[in-house]
């Protein structure tokens, strides 16, 4: 099949690519043609089976009729000159530190203004024997592009001078030589030599610090700097202040060479930013200039690929768009990622990127990339106000944690000099007051709040000077999101304003075009603050600047529902949450909405009772913009895990069919339209599909494949009972990767153990023992996060194996009620115990090792008598019994 012809302008390689796809995609919306033509008759029951999907020749179309890349690039640069001037942010007083630097253009920029940085060449470093400190970044080339070119070489000169003559310089003269490498892990042996020079070590990869404690035993200090934003540099001013814009750029380079997985889950973002209905992609080229094809891109990109441009316009080419692109080289790291994917957020985009543990933790609102379907269809449904609100938590998250002036602070302390960056103290003036209005203030997530005063006490904002840098007025004719303190007094880390204001909310919905610009003040005793601290050198102060619409609305005005249900629910999904609100938004409720039957489904969510203000209001706010949800709080304090919330979420759940979804998990492919297809099809009792896990990469979870090689199968139909369990030698698998009767379910009369982990995997095997069908399909349902900090299963601590005991004793009795202990014991206890239990082990803190030995131990015991098989299981019964009886004589 021909696309286009060979002479095509708007010929790519990723049409082809993505044909086999799009044809299943066909076959299966011809499979169901003749409920398409009836869906609007159709029974609520039936009209899931009746989808309408796209065309391929519909869904390619967008690829066709984009425009040229250079007719974008220069739309784009047209943009520039109209963007106001940046700042360090009237707030910000820079450091007096007199810092020599060796380093890139990129890190340079992220520091510069923040102390007095003097950049070192080799021919110029005695004039800079004065410095207070000397930082040496790991660089191939320097902040010029030219001056450091070969350092890394050992056989460069370069190199030999900067080993034998330029450091010895600073090391004379008392000066400490701070080594600071954003090029762990993969580059780490090319710049481990150059730590060994230095008096103290910095690196962005938290898990490269143990080799340089081996390699390096001379530094008197080693830690983690992780980058920082510098608003000079990477500012929102400007951004977001039109329509949203169509062009999503990608400034970067392309390597044919290495970094596989950056390479492949790039080309899904590419891809899908291609063939998506709402954008067109422009590339910058970093290389350009370098005619190699080790850095050529796929020529399927030749229509959008442009030089690349200063980098100065490429800073303020991110603040004219509204989405930004990043790739991570480093994918298995929770603190070292491409420092671009915080430098976009600070400018003020909705941020596509390839996976990193670190990103994917700290930053659930930037989208990861689960492949070119997840993308595009990500894509294809946000809305404007989803989009603002994407880019407004993104520039809180950075200034509020990932200043770059809080990593020069670091840096200057650690070498033993005076550095402080302490949050601005802020005192709320309230101009009237109610219960409402005191709730809204309590719950702010601003942590430096240092008065709350009220404006009739005759209190004025001059007698505040003495105590306070900033004055945030409210009104108690607004409400106000728990995040409203801290956005206005980030925007005075970025901007020159003495008065920042929140935008009302347009009651037209037509476009706010003040948004990130200055302008005078309109309504800041109800929407604004004013600051009232020390204006630091250099600013040049302005009246006014206006932020966003985020956050804060009038009483009066009418919650705008984001979707509107159309048709009766057909489908129940349960989320057990506990403190993981800006996952369950930005991940799990957003996977949803790229469903087809978002608006038939019916929405369960159960706090387990959490204690964090952020997850308390997103439900709130979950619960007002959605018509369909269904809410239950648990007392505040949690259970320990997520079997109370999925327990309850069962017993509230009103519709026919049921499936879990964790809240920082995601859905994937519509595949729980797919499953439910079947199950209404089949009849059976409950349908399992695929998942994928992300744990440093992105590995497949096939447990249709598992079942298929495991049971005799009719068709997709099998049997489920005693034998089926046995046979599948007690393999258990996500439910979150499978729809379920909701009756049939209830009537088992199943549970989870309340304050267990790992209960899902017995709740699965007890399903299939008292299934009497079930069917398979094979589509990826949900993507697994397995790496998310903070998660229960994820803290490997004493206290994670005792929240197994419930699990296991619960599992072995029911096992040994139906006569299944043994088989058990054959198949999947040895398996289970050594390949997670004991492989987890030497994660555990040393201070706790023992408490976790003992624990083990009692969770092997709960299953009787057992002749261990595996080497490692019978080495650790047998250290263990020495150990305890050690740890009994020492008591």
């Amino acid at each position: 099949m021909s696309l286009a012809s060979n002479s095509s302008s708007r010929r790519y390689d990723v049409l082809q690519a993505r044909i086999a796809e799009l044809e299943a995609q066909e076959q299966t919306l011809a499979e169901r043609s003749e409920w398409v033509r009836k869906i609007d008759h159709l029974a609520p029951l039936q009209r899931v089976t009746g989808l309408k999907s796209q065309s391929r020749l519909d869904r390619l179309q967008p690829t066709f009729s984009a425009a040229p890349g250079e007719e974008v690039r220069e739309a784009l640069l047209e943009k520039i000159p109209w963007l106001p001037t940046t700042s360090h942010g009237i707030a910000t007083t820079p450091f007096k530190t007199k810092i020599g630097i060796i380093s890139d253009l990129f890190l340079y920029k992220s520091f510069q203004g923040l102390a007095d940085f003097y950049p070192v060449y080799p021919h110029n470093y005695e004039q800079l024997g004065h410095v207070d400190i000397l930082l040496l970044v790991s660089t191939w080339r320097g902040i010029d592009g030219v001056s450091w070119h070969g350092v890394t070489s050992k056989k460069n000169e370069l190199r030999a001078r900067l080993f034998e003559d330029i450091l010895p310089f600073y090391r004379s003269r008392g000066i400490p030589i701070v080594f600071y490498s954003k090029e762990d892990p993969p580059n780490y042996n090319a710049f481990v030599d150059f730590a060994k020079q230095a008096d103290h070590i910095f690196t962005s990869a938290e898990e490269v610090i143990p080799k340089y404690e081996q390699d390096c035993p001379a530094a008197r200090s080693i830690g983690l700097l992780p980058f920082g934003i510098n608003p000079k540099n990477h500012s929102p001013i400007g951004s977001q202040a039109a329509n949203i814009e169509k062009t999503i750029p990608f400034a970067g380079s392309w390597f044919n060479h290495k970094y596989p997985a950056r390479r492949r889950w790039g080309s899904e973002i590419l891809d899908a930013v291609m063939a998506s209905k709402n954008y067109d992609l422009a590339v910058f080229n970093r290389n350009s200039d370098i005619k190699n094809n080790k850095y050529k891109f796929p020529n399927r990109y030749a229509p959008a690929i442009t030089p690349a441009i200063e980098h100065q316009d490429l800073l303020d080419l991110q603040r004219v768009t509204d989405f930004g692109i990043n790739l991570n080289s480093v994918d298995n790291s929770s603190t070292m990622f491409a420092n671009r994917a915080i430098e976009l957020q600070a400018q003020g985009t909705f941020v596509l990127s390839n996976y990193n543990v670190g990103l994917n933790s700290r930053y659930p609102h930037i989208h990861i990339t689960n492949g070119f379907a997840d993308t595009v269809g990500s894509l294809d449904q946000l809305t404007e106000p989803q989009i603002r609100e994407v880019q407004a938590a993104g520039i809180r998250a950075v200034f509020s944690n990932d200043l770059a002036i809080m990593r020069i602070a670091k840096i200057i302390e650690t070498v033993g000099l005076s550095a402080h960056v302490a949050d601005p103290r802020v005192a709320i003036m309230t101009h009237g007051s109610d219960e409402r209005l005191l709730a809204d203030i309590a719950r702010q997530s601003y942590t430096n709040v240092v008065d709350v005063i009220q404006a009739s006490t005759g209190t004025t904002v001059d007698h505040l000077q003495d105590r306070a840098d900033i004055v945030v007025h409210l009104d108690p004719n607004f409400e106000y999101a728990a995040t409203h303190v801290e956005d206005l007094a980030n925007a005075f880390r970025y901007t020159d304003a003495r008065v920042v204001e929140k935008l009302e909310r347009n009651a037209t919905g037509q476009p706010n075009f003040r948004r990130h610009w200055y302008s005078e003040p309109v309504n800041w005793h109800s929407l604004g603050a004013e600051f009232i601290g020390e204006t630091p050198e250099g600013i040049d102060v302005k009246c006014g600047y206006h932020i966003d619409e985020i956050g804060v609305k009038r009483r009066n005005a009418a919650t705008e529902l984001s979707s509107q249900r159309s048709k009766p629910a057909i489908l129940s999904v349960v989320i057990p949450i506990y403190n993981n609100g800006a996952h369950l938004l930005h991940k799990c409720i957003s996977s949803l909405r790229r469903s087809s039957i978002f608006d038939q489904m019916e929405i369960v969510l159960v706090d387990d009772g959490s204690t964090d203000t952020e997850t308390i209001e997103v439900i709130g706010q979950l619960e007002r913009e959605l018509g369909w949800v269904i809410v239950h709080r648990f007392e505040p304090g949690g259970s320990g895990s997520a079997s109370r919330p999925r327990n309850k979420g069962l017993e509230l759940a009103t519709c026919d069919y049921i499936t879990y979804l964790d809240p920082d998990n995601e859905a994937l492919n519509d595949a729980y339209v797919k499953l439910l297809h079947r199950l209404i099809e089949t009849g059976v009792d409950f349908v399992v599909g695929d998942m994928t896990r992300w744990r440093g990469k992105n590995s497949p979870v096939r447990y249709t494949n598992f079942l298929k090689k495991g049971l005799e199968f009719e068709g997709n139909i099998a049997r489920g009972g005693r034998q089926a369990l046995i046979d599948m030698k007690f393999m258990p698998m996500s439910i979150q990767a499978l729809v379920a009767r909701t009756q049939w379910l209830r009537e088992t009369g199943i549970t989870q153990p309340e304050g267990a982990v790992g209960q899902d995997s017995y709740f699965f095997q007890q399903m299939l023992y008292y299934a009497d069908r079930f069917a398979i399909r094979k589509v990826t349902a949900h993507t697994y996060y397995s790496q998310v900090e903070n998660s229960v299963v994820n803290t490997v601590n004493a206290s994670l194996f005792e929240k197994y005991l419930p699990l296991e004793r619960a599992r072995s009795e029911w096992l040994a009620e139906l006569g299944l202990l043994e088989e058990y014991k054959q198949t999947r206890l040895e398996p289970f115990f050594v390949g997670w239990y004991l492989r987890k082990l030497p994660d555990v803190p040393e201070s706790q090792r023992a408490k976790a030995i003992e624990t083990i131990t009692k969770l092997g015991q709960m299953y009787g008598e057992h002749d261990w098989q595996s080497e490692e299981a019978n080495d650790f019964w047998a250290a263990t019994s020495d150990k305890l009886m050690q740890l009994g004589g020492n008591k």
